[in-house]
């Protein structure tokens, strides 16, 4: 009892100690610079996705060939890969929105 107490009391202690991560924000339209980091990383997360996406999909067909098109492991496997392709669009989305203001914002610097 005792030692549980002792545990408890050091992971309260450890926790109150650390610092915070520092936040980013990724719905700021800010500088001409914080605007091509954030393209750039939404480029790298799309591409991240991209690949995991083909990946589960390969699964999917060797899914189909052991356990038929009609098993549980084939559709939840194209469920998986769809997700990641259309989150992987929406990055995209996000990294040409980041991109249209980092064209503006250089517009309007001229």
């Amino acid at each position: 009892m005792k030692n549980n107490l002792v545990i408890l009391l050091f992971v309260f202690a450890a926790a109150g100690c650390s610092s915070p991560a520092e936040k980013i924000d990724t719905s700021s339209f800010g500088s001409l610079e914080d605007q091509q980091d954030l393209a750039g990383y939404y480029r790298d997360q799309a591409a991240i996705l991209k690949e995991k996406a083909a990946m589960i999909a390969e699964s999917a067909v060797r899914y189909e060939r052991l356990f038929g098109p009609q098993s549980d492991w084939v559709s939840g496997a194209q469920q998986l890969s769809q997700y990641y392709a259309n989150a992987a669009q929406d990055l995209e989305r996000r990294a040409d929105a980041h991109d249209q203001a980092t064209r503006t914002n250089r517009q309007r610097a001229r």
